[in-house]
């Protein structure tokens, strides 16, 4: 009996390897194609096959002769990727991002002034739907990265119903974990360490997202890779079962620190310092996704937000200089600590005049009567009563 076979598809970032190694656990022959820019150790042999996946005649090249029992798309071009593993893979797993209506900021498609001479939008819109988001929700095409993204997805779902192989898609939300390109996690670590005492956090820090640790994401790649029949032809949304909080996020970080840190509220149009670390800020609400498709199709067990925010804390604390530096180039957060120690004044400021305004006290007092004795009774206002 001939040896069950996997390609991966990128192999040197935060999920990779972790992906690697459980198909060489349960017995794969596994082969991975990069550039080999960024060699990774893995568990066990693995063939390398070295090619940029972003262009489809050099994926063309490597592919002839070559067929694969499962392949995982982690990088590249997707579009290409799927051309050219078609008629050469029986399953095409496919990872991809979420371009749901109104999830995605604008202005985070659109390059610098400098390279288009196209100006972005900075306005905040507020999000008016806070339900659950389900994959059957159509991706909108914002911008032309998100033009790309919806071509894609249908590109994936053609080749699955024409037979070129078994499609599924999953749909990431923020990734976190230990090596993470551009982790926000680092934002709050440097700030913590830095000495801030008080972290901005827009609209309270109580807007929800769901967000996904890399050990989790892993697992759901291998659910999908053995549930093959449950995950063909399926877009999944895929995240830790917990969404988190701003405010429980950086909450747990500060405890995963062994330090404690104060909360600033700031309107979230206000709150710029707090962009690179609050994520979706022009597009203000809240950004859940409905995992019931994922939970019933894609069994596995997940590391728990607590214990996987411990890990990746911990990792970066192990070098803080080499490991959270790296990634404040993708980050692009400026650690401008005056501008927010000026929007910190301001709004103590404000608060502090409308503490002084003759306002008069709100009646806090819920509705119903409670009569002292039965002839001290006092008639409910009409439409009251339970």
């Amino acid at each position: 009996m001939s040896a069950r076979t996997a390609l991966l598809i990128g192999g040197g970032g935060p999920t990779g390897p972790l992906v690697v190694n459980a198909l060489l656990a349960e017995g794969y022959e596994v082969s991975v194609l990069n550039t080999g820019r960024h060699p990774v150790d893995y568990a066990g042999p693995v063939e390398r096959i070295i090619a940029d996946p972003h262009y489809l005649d050099p994926l063309k090249d490597v592919m002839r002769g070559r067929h694969f029992e499962v392949a995982i798309a982690q990088y590249g071009r997707l579009r290409f990727v799927a051309e050219a593993l078609s008629g050469h893979v029986e399953h095409l797993i496919a990872i991809g991002g979420m371009f749901y209506p109104g999830w995605i900021d604008p202005a985070a498609t659109v390059r610098p002034t400098s390279e288009t001479g196209e100006a972005r939008d900075w306005t905040v819109h507020y999000l008016n739907e806070g339900a659950p988001m389900p994959e059957h929700v159509p991706l909108d095409p914002v911008g032309k990265f998100g033009e790309r993204v919806v071509e894609t997805d249908t590109l994936l779902r053609w080749a699955h119903l024409h037979g070129a192989f078994d499609a599924t898609i999953l749909r990431y939300p923020r990734v976190y974990g230990p090596r993470q390109p551009g982790a926000a996690e680092w934002s709050i670590i440097r700030r913590i360490l830095d000495g801030r005492s008080r972290i901005i956090v827009p609209e309270g820090g109580f807007l929800l997202q769901s967000v996904l640790y890399v050990e989790n994401a892993a697992r759901i790649v291998m659910a999908a890779v053995r549930n093959r029949s449950q995950a063909a032809g399926h877009a999944f949304n895929c995240a830790d079962r917990e969404p988190l909080t701003h405010r429980k996020w950086v909450e747990q970080i500060a405890k995963a620190m062994g330090r404690e840190v104060g909360f600033a509220s700031v309107p979230a149009a206000m709150a710029r310092p707090a962009w690179p670390y609050a994520r979706f800020p022009l597009t203000t609400g809240h950004h859940v996704l409905d995992l019931a498709k994922m939970n019933e199709r894609l069994p596995h067990d997940q590391v728990p937000v607590v214990p996987a925010i411990q890990r990746t804390v911990d990792w970066y604390l192990e070098d803080p200089e080499m490991r959270g530096r790296a990634v404040e180039p993708q980050l692009r957060d400026s650690f401008a600590y005056e501008a927010e120690d000026a929007i910190l004044a301001a709004m103590d400021k404000l608060l502090l005049e409308i503490d002084a305004l003759e306002l008069p006290d709100p009646d806090m007092a819920h509705p119903y009567s409670h009569p002292k004795a039965e002839n001290d009774r006092h008639d409910a206002p009409e439409g009251t009563g339970r």
